[in-house]
C-alpha cells in the first residue's frame, strides 16, 4: 500500500502539468488565421508572347515564349512553353498587387519556382531550375531563367 500512496501523488502532479502545457500550447487559437491572399491590382489573363533567356547559355541561349493564362482574382493558372529551350509545363500563381509568384510544373520535375513584377505592358519571371530527384538526384535537368512577356 506505501508503494500505491506515493504513485497516486506523483500521477496526479504529472496530469496537472500535462494540463498546464496543454492549455498553454492551445492559448489563443481564436486568433490563428490561414494563409493570406493576394490581391490582384491586374488582369494577366488571356495569351502573352516573348522571350526566355536561359541561366545556362550552353545549353540555351535564347528562346521564343509562349503562355496563356487563366485568373479568378490572385489566382493564376495556364501554360507556358519555350520553342527551343524545352521549358514548357502548367502554370500556378498568385498575383498580390504587382508581385507574381508560383511554380510551374513539368512531368516528373520538381523545382521551377518563379518570381516577377507586372507592369502595364507585361512582365518579367525569374524561373528556378528543375530537377528529376528519382532520376537524377539533383542534377539540373532544365535550367531556369528569365521570361519576359508582352501582350
Amino acid at each position: 500500500m506505501a508503494r500505491k500512496e506515493r504513485i497516486l501523488p506523483f500521477l496526479a502532479l504529472i496530469a496537472s502539468i500535462a494540463f498546464a502545457l496543454v492549455s498553454l500550447g492551445c492559448q489563443g487559437s481564436n486568433s490563428v488565421s490561414g494563409p493570406a491572399t493576394g490581391t490582384a491590382s491586374a488582369n494577366i489573363a488571356g495569351t502573352w508572347s516573348g522571350f526566355f533567356q536561359s541561366d545556362d547559355l550552353t545549353t540555351c541561349g535564347n528562346s521564343g515564349a509562349v503562355a496563356t493564362f487563366q485568373q479568378d482574382g490572385a489566382n493564376v493558372t495556364g501554360n507556358l512553353e519555350t520553342s527551343a529551350c524545352g521549358v514548357a509545363g502548367y502554370f500556378r500563381g498568385t498575383l498580390a498587387g504587382n508581385l507574381l509568384t508560383g511554380s510551374i510544373s513539368m512531368e516528373g520535375c520538381v523545382g521551377g519556382q518563379f518570381s516577377g513584377t507586372v507592369s502595364p505592358t507585361g512582365f518579367s519571371l525569374s524561373i528556378g531550375d528543375l530537377t528529376k530527384p528519382l532520376v537524377t538526384g539533383d542534377r539540373v535537368i532544365m535550367s531556369g531563367g528569365v521570361v519576359t512577356l508582352r501582350r
